[in-house]
């Protein structure tokens, strides 16, 4: 039973790793089509995380879901059936990517601890009507200008310097777009980026990066005046404070680019914003309901196929 359940996970590993090779591939090359969709940058946002997570995904259910039931369910328990030397390298390597995604995330969650540590040295806070749960303000020399941190308990960090220079108003909307990363979790997303991990994948975190930011900015404006408001606060601050590269685990105010983020908020209209295509997540349900109704009625046949196909990469 032993070599039975350590050939399953070997088979399992195996599928699962070049599943995910094939389709992260294929997400490399196919991701830059979403560009000309005609969607709002919140949906927009949604797909091309979607699009970035999907192949580990995918993986992992339909290994779940098809390799290990045909395994379990076709496999004889055969204690003589070897398995060959590529199966056993591939679940090597199945099984380095997955340690190599853990060290990403806590590295990454190390580093930003620390930078945020030194941040919030002699740090108090600050009451700001803005929906904000927590505001803290930074004194220190290094402290950004306004900035999320956190994931399981997010807050955003404020400098003394950022609350002088803005207007009450300039602050709010700031404050406004720094809410809208909260309740997209977005700090999250970027964690769940680092286990992800797959070369090629650059482009398309920094285009999400980018449409993110200009995600929290439809959300934080819902007028003209608004839209001057981030306009100013984000030309103030870009020249005046130096703009300088964030931990992976934090969403900047001063992130993308800041020229187009300023010519696209003083050429803010509503009309505009309400002709693009707002995607939903209800939206993702009739197609769900085909997909497994589908899965349903051949779920016996693609057992055996699938248990076709691992018999043939285990020879």
């Amino acid at each position: 039973m032993l070599m039975f359940a350590l050939r399953g996970i070997a088979i399992s590993l195996t599928f699962f790793v070049l599943l995910y090779c094939l389709l992260s591939g294929l997400v490399a090359v196919a991701w830059r089509s979403l560009r000309s969709l005609p969607a709002t940058e919140q949906s927009l946002a949604a797909l091309l995380f979607a699009l970035r997570v999907l192949p580990l995904a995918a993986s992992v259910v339909i290994t779940l879901a098809f390799v290990v039931p045909s395994f379990q369910l076709l496999e004889p328990r055969s204690i003589d059936e070897g398995t060959g030397a590529m199966p056993l390298t591939l679940s090597v390597c199945a099984l380095l990517l997955i340690a190599c995604g853990c060290i990403r995330v806590i590295t990454t969650r190390t580093k930003t601890s620390r930078v945020v540590a030194r941040w919030q040295e002699g740090a108090h806070s600050l009451h700001v009507d803005a929906g904000v749960k927590m505001v803290t303000l930074l004194s220190g020399r290094e402290a950004p200008p306004l900035t999320l941190v956190g994931v399981r308990r997010p807050r955003v960090l404020v400098s003394e310097f950022t609350v002088a220079l803005l207007s009450p108003d300039e602050l709010h909307i700031a404050l406004k777009h720094e809410l809208a990363h909260m309740r997209s979790l977005d700090n999250l997303k970027k964690l769940v980026f680092r286990f992800c991990c797959f070369p090629g994948m650059g482009r398309l975190e920094s285009a999400w990066s980018q449409v993110a930011e200009l995600a929290a900015d439809d959300a934080a404006v819902s007028n003209m005046d608004d839209a001057v408001n981030l306009a100013s606060a984000l030309v103030k601050l870009s020249r005046l404070v130096p703009v300088e590269a964030t931990p992976v685990n934090t969403a900047g105010f001063m992130t993308g680019s800041i020229s187009a983020r300023v010519a696209r908020l003083l050429a803010w209209k509503e009309a505009t914003k309400g002709q693009r295509i707002r995607v939903r997540p209800w939206h993702a349900i009739p197609p769900g309901l085909v997909v497994l109704s589908c899965v349903f009625l051949t779920y016996g046949p693609a057992l055996a196929l699938t248990h076709e196909v691992t018999e043939w990469l285990v020879r």
